[in-house]
């Protein structure tokens, strides 16, 4: 959360505290970005050998958890304001929109690199 900006972090307060609950005994999270997920602000964060996308819906938020594997995919796109991941594994493939695009680039590339050793 430290590397985030101001408001990425304002943004990303109520959907990282869901995922910190949602977090197994012992799990630390590797990297996190800020962004939209189904419409509404969220967090992805790469933990153990999972990537964990959770959205702060009121009553009721969209959480996905996705096995790094080797079957996973990432996808980028940007420009110099603004990126989105769309991201292929376990089930139907998921889209994270408004990221900032040097913390999309660094995501994406981590979890590329743990597929691929998965």
């Amino acid at each position: 959360m430290g590397r985030l900006g101001f408001m990425a972090k304002r943004n990303a307060r109520v959907a990282a505290g869901i995922a910190s609950v949602l977090m197994d005994e012992g799990e630390t999270v590797e990297q996190l970005i800020q962004g939209s997920f189904l419409g509404e602000d969220a967090v992805a964060i790469v933990a153990g050998g999972r990537l964990l996308v959770v959205n702060d819906r009121e009553w009721k938020p969209d959480v996905r958890s996705i096995s790094i594997s080797s079957s996973l995919t990432v996808q980028g796109m940007g420009d110099d304001r603004s990126a989105s991941l769309t991201i292929s594994g376990d089930g139907d493939p998921l889209e994270i929109t408004g990221i900032d695009p040097a913390h999309a680039r660094e995501f994406a590339h981590r979890l590329r690199t743990r597929a691929g050793g998965a």
